[in-house]
């Protein structure tokens, strides 16, 4: 098995930036130090916030308003009840990040696993595009947006049926 470092970048990325993102320059560590910085601070921020009891709305002590598609259908939209979900989590409350949207237990969980990814790629001075194709990362994003698609599905049918 070869080190991430020298693995081959996605052929998707264009041959012109190749050069510039195999380093282990400051291009990478400034990416890598975004993708520890990003993915921290939400998971500082969910540990600040008090789980919504009604499983959504848990934003709005950020000041943010209700989700409008929720006020608009009386319907859920996907990413409702993820910060709930993820106030639940930070506090290893399984059943109440459940409860609140599914899919936030395992978007919590590839979160919190790319702070220690970030800081090893940070430290070791991989390729972020490398390292990202070694992992499968494409693959990744593709089964979380699944599962996104069905736990909606399934609350959005849950709902239907329970009307």
């Amino acid at each position: 098995m070869q080190p991430i470092a020298e693995s081959a970048p996605s052929s998707s990325v264009p041959a012109r930036l190749l050069p510039v993102i195999e380093r282990g320059d400051w291009v990478s560590r400034s990416a890598w130090a975004c993708l520890f910085a990003v993915p921290l601070a939400v998971l500082i921020t969910a540990a600040w916030l008090t789980p919504s009891p009604a499983g959504h709305g848990t934003h709005t002590q950020l000041g943010l308003p209700p989700c409008g598609f929720l006020v608009f259908t009386g319907y859920p939209c996907p990413g409702c009840g993820l910060t709930t979900a993820f106030a639940h989590m930070i506090r290893l409350q399984l059943g109440g990040a459940w409860g609140a949207n599914p899919f936030g237990v395992p978007l919590f969980l590839a979160t919190a696993a790319c702070v220690p990814f970030a800081a090893l790629g940070f430290v070791r001075g991989w390729s972020v595009v490398a390292a990202l194709d070694r992992i499968h990362a494409e693959k990744l994003a593709v089964v979380l947006a699944l599962i996104s698609v069905l736990a909606w599905i399934t609350r959005i049918a849950t709902l239907w049926s329970a009307a």
